[in-house]
């Protein structure tokens, strides 16, 4: 009879470690595909560089990954993406720290906007671009 509980108690225990490694799989995210990535370089008056890339989740969902180099003194450091002429351009809010993952509106045309753009932008109230853009660098897709 012992080995019966032997053999009884390592099966539980396999299936047990069996069950959570399943468990565990099924609650991971999906690992978001990369849809475009992005070099970010310095513009005049600015030493920091950077990259980003543009990811899509499983349910579609797509977010900007943006990571800069250097802070500047004063202010914050907001994050947009803009048209290739500079003319028009869509707030996705400010980056705080290195690193920032920004919700790209549902909607929005990607291939209208398709350039990064991290500004310095002062405390005065004004949620417009403050024209002071420290790195910049044009989306470019990724082959699936």
């Amino acid at each position: 009879a012992p080995r019966w509980w032997l053999a009884a108690a390592v099966g539980l225990v396999v299936g047990l470690a069996g069950g959570g490694a399943v468990v565990a799989a099924l609650l991971r995210p999906a690992p978001e595909t990369v849809l475009a990535a992005a070099s970010l370089d310095a513009l005049p008056g600015w030493t920091a560089s950077g990259d980003a890339r543009l990811e899509e989740d499983a349910d579609g969902r797509v977010t900007l990954v943006v990571r800069v180099s250097s802070t500047p003194e004063d202010g914050f450091r907001a994050v947009w993406l803009l048209d290739r002429d500079a003319t028009r351009l869509v707030s996705l809010g400010a980056l705080a720290g290195d690193e920032g993952r920004f919700a790209v509106p549902a909607g929005l045309d990607l291939a209208e906007f398709p350039v990064v753009d991290v500004s310095a932008e002062p405390f005065d109230g004004d949620p417009g671009h403050s024209g002071d853009s420290i790195v910049r660098g044009a989306l470019d897709p990724q082959q699936r």
